[in-house]
């Protein structure tokens, strides 16, 4: 999904809506985001018609311009180094949320490369009947069906009284974390993916984004 996490250790770009089970945990050189030098070759975009009925995956920068408008704009003090958004819309894709009868997601995403291979991912993603959730569940089976992920702790804060679903492992030699929720009243899922990042960093990732849609 929109959601960069790292492989093999390497932190990887913005928003790749659901991403792919085939790519491990988070396939984020994306074709979302949730960093061109940390990745060693720049994103492969799938490029689609917004407009057209969903029947294929894709993203790239400014597919859903309204979407991406609605990303934070500064983290730790500054622009994000990427920013783009796309749908999913395959079974493959869609995974677990195809199972609660989610046909389409939509998502746009913005990365931050850090220092090293850490680097973290600000996304909000919506669909008709989509849930924190059931976004949370998606990421834990993915992560579960991964080859070389290991550690998995699911817990369940609160972030702005609001019930949050939080992913930590480790990918390879990388410590990965995702988090997402639905503020009260909001009509999107937001979720934060870092990889490698400090703690400090992530709460300020979690901070970033409204507090209502």
């Amino acid at each position: 999904m929109q959601g960069s996490v790292s492989r093999g250790g390497r932190f990887e770009p913005a928003a790749r809506g659901l991403v792919s089970r085939r790519g491990g945990l988070v396939r984020a050189c994306l074709v979302l985001a949730m960093l061109v030098a940390a990745c060693g070759t720049g994103p492969v975009y799938a490029t689609f018609d917004p407009a057209s009925p969903c029947t294929q995956d894709g993203r790239y920068p400014g597919a859903y311009p309204a979407l991406e408008a609605r990303l934070p704009k500064l983290l730790l003090g500054r622009a994000p180094d990427a920013v783009d958004s796309g749908r999913n819309c395959t079974v493959a894709e869609l995974g677990t949320l195809a199972g609660h009868g989610i046909r389409e997601v939509r998502f746009a995403g913005a990365s931050w490369f850090l220092s090293g291979n850490a680097g973290v991912t600000l996304a909000l993603f919506t669909g008709e009947g989509l849930t924190a959730e059931w976004l949370g569940e998606w990421y834990e089976s993915t992560a579960r069906a991964a080859r070389n992920t290991r550690q998995i702790d699911p817990t369940r804060p609160t972030i702005a009284g609001a019930q949050a679903y939080r992913l930590d492992t480790i990918n390879g030699e990388s410590n990965q974390t995702i988090v997402d929720w639905t503020p009260a009243g909001g009509d999107a899922v937001y979720v934060v993916v870092a990889a490698d990042a400090s703690a400090a960093a992530i709460e300020e990732a979690t901070k970033a984004f409204p507090t209502d849609h």
